[in-house]
């Protein structure tokens, strides 16, 4: 049985599995471009996380993000008989770290895209400014601006498969005082899956502290390694090419299970 909000995009059981996880405040559906180019070699899966996509009635923490991830986990071991490789983006990354930190084992290996950063200091009063800003929008202004911002930054064919997939104007805030509330620095150091992490070269929020992301993770023993794409925060969404060619670079690289 599919769980709540899983999208099942191309690929079959024969198929690598790879489980992607969206960015705050939009949907499975961003996927979709990347899904057509990682097809056959992947199946692909993708969970709305909750106050996301399909699940936009439910309120955004990160153990039920976490919990809606696991049981994507599951479903594509499940599935195709393997442990899958997990891909997030910015929250999605950060869902993804949260979930490897706390389930070893689970997983094949983890790709983790402009996910290192802690939110504090200036950097959390900005992204909450950000939530607040929105969040008095109506429902239509939000829509539209934010689709304009997905336009301006993102190739059609990705800006359309976010726009599809809707946004989730309210659990842009929820997110953003999860992320406030744990110390994302700790569950990367806790981590025992295979892990690149990879940013924009013109993120250079993300950037600053990429490198005591790294430092952490590999004091505890395990293989990490970072990359740097062209682009910014939503690289994947600029080169979607280029990012399959990542997932590939990476699964390729992993030990054999």
């Amino acid at each position: 049985m599919t769980p709540p909000g899983l999208r099942v995009f191309d690929g079959d059981a024969a198929s690598a599995a790879v489980v992607m996880v969206h960015g705050i405040r939009v949907s499975s559906s961003m996927w979709l471009p990347h899904a057509r180019r990682l097809a056959p070699d992947f199946r692909v899966s993708a969970p709305d996380l909750p106050g996301h996509g399909a699940l936009h009635g439910g309120t955004f923490t990160l153990a039920a993000a976490v919990e809606a991830l696991d049981a994507a986990v599951a479903e594509a071991d499940a599935a195709t008989g393997r442990r899958p490789l997990v891909v997030g983006m910015s929250l999605g990354g950060f869902v993804a770290m949260a979930h490897a930190a706390t389930r070893p084992g689970h997983l094949r290996g983890l790709l983790v895209c402009g996910s290192t950063a802690r939110a504090r200091g200036w950097k959390a009063l900005a992204y909450t400014a950000a939530a607040h800003i929105d969040e008095r929008r109506s429902e239509e202004h939000s829509t539209e601006a934010n689709a304009r911002l997905f336009r301006r930054h993102a190739t059609p064919e990705c800006a359309e498969a976010v726009i599809a997939g809707g946004f989730a104007r309210h659990a842009f805030g929820e997110a953003v005082r999860e992320l406030r509330r744990v110390d994302i620095l700790d569950l990367a150091a806790r981590l025992r899956t295979p892990i690149r992490f990879v940013n924009g070269r013109r993120d250079l929020l993300f950037r600053q502290e990429e490198k005591t992301f790294l430092r952490a993770v590999r004091a505890a023993g395990t293989a990490a390694h970072l990359a740097h794409a062209p682009g910014d925060h939503l690289f994947p969404l600029q080169d979607p090419d280029a990012f399959a060619d990542l997932v590939r670079d990476f699964h390729t690289g992993l030990p054999a299970t």
